[in-house]
């Protein structure tokens, strides 16, 4: 039998968690599994096979980390408890390594250790170097160079309680750098991981007709889902550690060579020249830089002739295209597989940011591709809880030394029942008579929906006030949020029994859990007494419960337990959605920004940069959640979304960029410990507002909003800037009984 006929024992080394895998990808190669049954050892599967079948394995294998031939195993003694590393020295010496290379050839020696050996594998390394430079010394009087980089011939030991194994590295360098990563981003996938989850989510099983990687870095996922669609070979183009061992079989190697090549070029062709492609890829990313990198390497790979029906475009989650993806009763369906590597983890920030990006892609999966299928990454399976999928499974794999999660599942579609106010019907409400003093106020609120409904509906409008101390008798604010409530008490005078002001106000409450028809947990109580300084920004509780509430095409995040406030002022809507319409293009400053709903507005209206002010780091965090609910980038490198935690004024006094649009919509009052002195709306607007104005440009707008009910203009301003008081358009209908709320002016510089 010919050496090359031979079978030998093979181990093929992968990330933990691959070897299910990669023991059915080595089996469709032509191996034999030598464990016979699973658990696989970790990180590693052992195989019997022929020198054509390593071969193929090192050219073919988009799962496999290494192929190593071992060369011999030598047993530990344990009597006298010696050092390991003078253990295996003395195995190496002991060994012919000329069998294995020449003196002329650089090696290099890497040390694998078994989880309770212990040892210095630096030290150990050089010895076992040392040990094969002495073999060659004593045979050849010659020693072979050490070259840590590229060097022709890679030695691997796997030191262990009972034994020690040397290998012969047949791949050299890892199979995972397949040698088309010319460019790079931050933290990217290592490209066998990126196969593994396109096999887990059956992607080499030709099942779909579309890709869709919206957050795609450096194209990893894109690059290996069309060599896989292509059929080419993964090690194509890229050296390998067996060419300068003296057991490699040259003639085997150029025929396998030969024959992928072929099998490439086939099926590129079948792919390319269809009357219609066969596969549309769309490769997004909100970085230019990472979209430049995957065309770079895209024709790195040799896939150049695969652009043409590659969609390779600079986008955040905020911007995706409308797919046009056929729904599955089509004729002709599309399939598509969403699958993605968010920033997760680090790279993102805090573990509060990643469920909102998470929340926000889950989002735009039910919108865009609702039924497909979606293989996620997450490095907190919290944060692939928030997608919605069915028929899900989890698999736990190691990105290196992080440990990450892949959700795979079927996107649920949105759900298409109506709206909670497009529902509700008018109720028949009589209250028994121990509760008949509430009769009034339940009539007022339901003629309140009722005379509210049908605008609400029509613009699409679910988060509004439904009742606003209408009845002196219940003084008390109702404002519903999709199918929640929030209701607020405003503190009774203190000539007004305790005991009576407690007993309508539940009475109260049970009048709009009757109405709404809604379970008591659906509704959230704050009683709001006459706030002083930041007081109502202050913390009351600590749950940390969050839900989302949708304002046109925003998405935000609203607390109605932590705080006196929800996070979200009603009373604003018309302004944040005047700001959405006006703000493409435009460079945005929003001070007192608060939880810059008003810059999510704007960033989804389209403009070209926002800048958010706010003296408090929590609202800003808030803020910035919202962002990436959104889709909204708020790392991006051109720094497209800005965030100052700072006092507005030595803000706007240390700066000099320009804003086209510009909402301020400060408190009242202000004596926070942040900042020295106190703020007066009345006392202080006009230095307020002129130091906006210096950096405003000079066609821009500012738009000038409080709530102080007895606020008066200083008489001055109009002579300094062009005013406009647009109070009446900025209240909502919901309002209309409450034109007190706040009011706003529009201001602008004179004309030249």
């Amino acid at each position: 039998m010919t050496a090359s006929k031979r079978r030998s024992i093979y181990h093929i080394t992968c990330a933990d968690g691959l070897e299910r895998l990669l023991a059915e990808e080595v089996v469709e190669l032509g191996a034999t599994i030598v464990d016979h049954q699973p658990p696989f050892q970790q990180g590693r599967v052992i195989i019997e096979g022929t020198l054509e079948t390593a071969y193929r394995i090192c050219l073919w294998s988009r799962l496999a980390s290494r192929v190593l031939l071992p060369l011999f195993t030598v047993e530990v003694e344990r009597q006298d408890v010696r050092d390991v590393a003078e253990e295996l020295f003395e195995a190496a010496r002991d060994f012919d390594w000329s069998l294995i290379f020449s003196p002329q050839s650089t090696f290099v020696v890497r040390i694998q250790t078994e989880r309770d050996v212990k040892m210095n594998s630096q030290f150990a390394t050089l010895r076992v170097k040392d040990a094969v430079v002495d073999s060659f010394m004593d045979s050849h009087g010659r020693r072979p160079s050490i070259d840590t980089q590229n060097a022709e011939i890679t030695l691997t030991v796997l030191a262990g309680l009972r034994n020690h194994t040397f290998s012969l590295d047949l791949s050299g360098d890892s199979l995972h750098r397949r040698g088309y990563r010319h460019a790079m981003t931050d933290a990217p996938l290592k490209e066998n991981l990126a196969a593994a989850i396109l096999r887990l989510a059956n992607w080499h099983t030709n099942k779909y007709n579309t890709l869709i990687d919206p957050m795609c870095g450096s194209g990893t996922f894109v690059i290996e889902a069309l060599l896989m669609a292509t059929d080419r070979a993964a090690g194509l183009n890229r050296r390998f550690g067996f060419t300068g061992w003296s057991g490699h079989d040259g003639q085997i190697w150029k025929e396998l060579k030969l024959e992928a090549q072929d099998r490439f070029e086939a099926a590129l062709s079948k792919l390319v020249d269809a009357d219609e492609y066969p596969l549309i890829v769309y490769a997004f990313d909100a970085d230019w830089e990472a979209v430049k990198a995957t065309r770079t390497n895209i024709i790195a790979a040799g896939l150049e002739r695969c652009l043409p029906f590659i969609k390779l475009e600079e986008r955040t989650l905020a911007d995706w295209p409308d797919f046009h993806l056929q729904s599955a009763s089509a004729e002709h369906p599309d399939t598509a597989l969403i699958i993605t590597n968010p920033p997760y983890g680090e790279r993102l920030g805090d573990k509060v940011s990643n469920r909102a990006l998470y929340q926000g892609l889950g989002y735009n999966l039910q919108k865009f591709a609702p039924s497909q299928t979606a293989a996620i990454i997450a490095s907190q399976i919290e944060q692939a809880d928030v997608l919605q999928l069915t028929n899900i499974s989890n698999t736990r794999l190691m990105n290196g030394k992080l440990p990450i999660y892949i959700r795979i599942g079927d996107i649920l579609p949105t759900s298409t029942k109506p709206s909670f106010l497009q529902a509700w019907q008018t109720p028949n409400i009589q209250l028994p008579e121990e509760s008949a003093s509430a009769q009034d106020f339940v009539n007022r609120l339901i003629k309140n929906i009722a005379n509210l409904k049908k605008q609400a509906v029509r613009e699409g409008v679910s988060n509004l006030r439904i009742y606003d101390a209408d009845l002196p008798e219940f003084n008390l604010a109702v404002d519903l949020y999709g199918d929640q409530v929030h209701v607020q008490e405003y503190a009774p005078p203190k000539i007004i029994d305790p005991e009576k002001a407690k007993t309508r106000f539940n009475l109260a409450l049970a009048a709009v859990r009757q109405v709404l028809n809604l379970p008591r947990e659906n509704v959230y109580i704050k009683t709001r007494a006459r706030q002083k300084g930041n007081e109502q920004y202050e913390k009351k509780s600590d749950t940390g419960k969050r839900l989302i509430v949708q304002e046109g095409r925003a998405r935000l995040y609203v607390n109605f337990t932590d705080y006196l406030d929800t996070g979200l002022f009603l009373d604003h809507r018309p302004m944040r959605l005047k700001i959405a319409q006006e703000a493409r293009g435009k460079h945005f400053l929003n001070l007192y920004s608060y939880t810059c709903t008003a810059s999510v507005h704007a960033a989804l209206g389209g403009a070209a940069s926002t800048t958010s002010v706010d003296l408090s780091n929590t609202y800003l965090d808030w803020g910035k959640n919202n962002f990436a609910l959104n889709g909204l980038t708020v790392d991006h490198p051109d720094q497209q979304h800005q965030f100052f935690a700072a006092e507005v004024f030595e803000w706007l006094k240390e700066g000099s960029e320009m804003y086209d649009l510009i909402f301020i919509d400060p408190p009242t009052f202000s004596n926070s410990k942040k900042f020295f002195g106190t703020f007066d709306i009345q006392r202080d607007h006009m230095s307020l507002i002129k130091r906006a104005m210096n950096r405003l440009t000079s066609d821009g707008v500012l738009y000038f909003s409080n709530n102080f009910r007895r606020f008066e203009l200083d008489e001055l301003l109009p002579e300094m800037f062009e005013i406009k008081e647009i109070t009446q358009s900025t209240i909502g209908f919901d309002f209309k009984r409450n034109t007190k709320i706040h009011k706003a002016w529009e201001i602008r510089h004179f004309p030249v």
